[in-house]
Parts: structure tokens; sequence; C-alpha cells
């Protein structure tokens, strides 16, 4: 004991401080090597900020709409992706990718990823690499080489609770433009390429937009007179087409959405893309759910 005490006293300020450094590392690799972590999963919403239409009923609808990822980085993601550590550890899995058309050129993605993390009881919160995982913060991920930044919609399936609900409404298809606004009609092929029973399906195949009804007429075109009155005829080449559709929403607030944050209303638009078409419908006439 008494070696010890000597030993003490004859430590120098910088031996203190090079002891008082040591400890401190000790104390945070301790922290941080053997802190308790623990899984729970998390739905990212990848590359965007919102799924709703900035661009409506234009020529251009798709030149300034950059939501979404464009169609080639979707085929980067697959169940199964992992994020390690350094040493090896799996810090996050894709565990589901859902996919579905936001235009012809850009897509909407979902992960659904599994991730290690660290749960704070002072705070009652979750923290993955130091960055809270709150649904509305964003998250980067490292997926086999592929970087992902995303928004965060769901922790541990919250959202489960969400009642879907099968919403028929009418709509019109229409093609708006601000310079020749006589008439809202749409080309004769367009017309003919909707068809009875073509359905929206997401990444998994789950039916999300199914066409139950198609009604087709000579787009109605407004004239003026030269002596100034306004007349009613019919357009020789563009139609008018009205469809019947079955949505999959979800209603929150006593609005309906689809997909995750369109609102169904009246004079809204409910984007259908097929293989063969791409078409934004607006909403004239809810009719029933079931």
């Amino acid at each position: 004991m008494t070696e010890i005490i000597n030993l003490i006293k004859s430590l120098k300020l910088i031996d203190w401080i090079v002891i008082g450094v040591a400890v401190i590392l000790i104390a945070v690799f301790a922290v941080i090597f053997f802190r308790k972590s623990t899984y729970i999963t998390a739905v990212v919403r990848v590359g965007e900020e919102s799924t709703s239409y900035s661009q409506w009923l234009t020529d251009s609808l798709y030149s300034n709409d950059t939501s979404g990822v464009k169609n080639w980085f979707v085929t980067f993601f697959k169940e199964g992706q992992t994020e390690k550590d350094g040493l090896g550890k799996i810090q996050a899995e894709v565990l589901k990718v859902l996919t579905y058309d936001k235009t012809p050129t850009r897509k909407s993605v979902y992960l659904t990823v599994r991730l290690r993390v660290v749960y704070n009881k002072a705070s009652g919160s979750y923290t993955y690499k130091g960055v809270p995982v709150l649904v509305g913060s964003k998250i980067k991920l490292s997926l086999d080489r592929v970087l992902v930044e995303g928004l965060i919609t769901e922790v541990n399936s919250m959202m489960n609770s969400r009642d879907k609900k099968k919403l028929v409404v009418e709509t019109q298809v229409r093609e708006e433009n601000a310079i020749f606004s006589e008439t809202a009609g749409v080309k004769s092929y367009v017309a003919d390429s909707i068809k009875v029973g073509d359905v929206v399906l997401d990444g998994d195949g789950n039916e999300l937009i199914k066409i139950l009804e198609k009604r087709v007429s000579p787009a109605q075109k407004t004239t003026i007179s030269s002596d100034g009155r306004t007349h009613l005829g019919k357009d020789p080449i563009k139609k008018d087409v009205f469809l019947t559709l079955e949505i999959e929403v979800f209603q929150l607030g006593g609005k309906f959405f689809f997909l995750d944050d369109i609102p169904v209303l009246v004079d809204n638009i409910i984007p259908i893309n097929t293989k063969t078409y791409s078409i934004f419908p607006v909403v004239t006439k809810f009719i029933s759910t079931k």
C-alpha cells in the first residue's frame, strides 16, 4: 500500500492528464460498444418529400416534377440488402420493397427496413447511428453500395391500423391547355387505349385502382361568334372520357387519401399509370365506399 501511495505522489501533471484521457477513452469505448441495442422496423420513403403532383393538368406535367426516383434507380433495391458497421454487424436490412408508378418516368419507393437502434429510456426514443428515428425525420442508409436518403413514414408498423376502404368515384380525363382552352377533351387514341377492367398495381401486385366503367362522347367545344355570343358545339377530333374508378384509400380526419398522401377530392386528380398509358383524370363525383 505504501508503494502505491508513493507512486501516486510521484505522478506529475502530464501523467494525470494521460490517465484522465485514458479513462475518458475507455468510458467512451464502453458506451459505444457495450450499450444495449435492439431492432425496430421502419418504413422509409426514398428520395422524395411528397407524392402529390405540383404540375396539374398541363402539357408539361412531368417536366417540373422531380419527386420520387428515376426508373433505373429502382432496380438497385431488393429484399435482403444490408448495411454493416466496421465490425461486420448488420445495422440495417431491407425486409420489403414497395413501388408504384408516379409518372411514366419516375416511381415512388418505400423500403421496409429492420434497424439496429439504441433505446434512450430518458427520452423514450430510438437512435440509429446517433440520429433519432422518428416519423418525419430523414435517414441515410448505405445498402450494398447504394446510398439511400429518405423520409421515415412509419415506425414499428404504427400505421397498420389505417382503415383501408374501396372508394368508387366518377372521374373525367382532361387535357386542359392555358392557351387553347375551348375544349378539355382528349385525343381519340387516348380514349381508345383505356379499357374497362384495367388495373393499377403496386410493386407487390396489390390492386390500387380498377376501371369499372367508361363513357366516351364527342368533346364539348366552346366557340365565340363574331358578335360576341358564346356557342357550345362538338369537337370533331377530341373525346370526353368519363371513368368510374374503384380506388383503395384510407380515411384520415374525415378525408380520403390514395397511396400515401394524395387527397381524393372533387376536382383533384388521380394518377393512373399502366404499361400502355398514363392519364390523370379529375374526380367529379363520389359514388360509394365499401
